[in-house]
């Protein structure tokens, strides 16, 4: 029997009930997987997303999204960010993301400066899904167009979050709104 998309709503709110933490997102990872499978899901809701996102679900009593995301750029390289007080699992479709996981080397003392190295570099392929739990900084490349979803812990809109330029050093604070 096929995976559905209703059914990865059940399961991710179900898996928030039980366990907010770590132990709740990372079933929320191993059931997007599941998902991820599912050709029907992906030919309605990722074939035709072009850049962009599109919500495609909201649990009202945990706060969580799902959305749809896509790129048709060629050799598309975002900023290292990481998600304020959320977490965010992605959930590779079509194409793939190239992900890099960084790590904060200065004390964070000085205001605008931030010296980052990159830790963890990893390829999300059709069917994968990864983990980024709260506070971790992270950058996605896609060298080709792609297609993906995010389930994230908020509206990643309406919270404070911040953007790295590793060459010159700085940290951006993306501000909500």
């Amino acid at each position: 029997m096929t995976y559905t998309f209703d059914q990865f709503c059940a399961d991710s709110h179900a898996a928030i009930a039980k366990n907010s933490g770590n132990t709740g997102r990372e079933k929320i990872r191993e059931n997007l997987e599941k998902l991820l499978v599912n050709e029907e899901f992906i030919k309605e809701n990722l074939e035709s997303q072009s850049s962009g996102k599109t919500l495609l679900y909201h649990d009202k009593d945990f706060d969580f999204y799902i959305m749809a995301h896509g790129t048709d750029a060629r050799d598309r390289t975002g900023k290292p960010h990481d998600h304020g007080a959320s977490w965010a699992v992605y959930g590779q479709a079509i194409g793939l993301t190239n992900m890099t996981i960084w790590n904060r080397i200065d004390d964070g003392n000085q205001i605008g400066h931030a010296e980052l190295n990159a830790i963890q570099t990893f390829s999300l392929n059709p069917g994968q899904a990864a983990l980024f739990d709260t506070g971790i900084i992270h950058s996605t490349a896609h060298p080709k167009p792609a297609r993906w979803i995010r389930v994230t812990g908020t509206n990643l809109d309406t919270i404070e979050r911040y953007s790295y330029d590793v060459d010159r050093q700085v940290i951006n604070r993306m501000v909500p709104g």
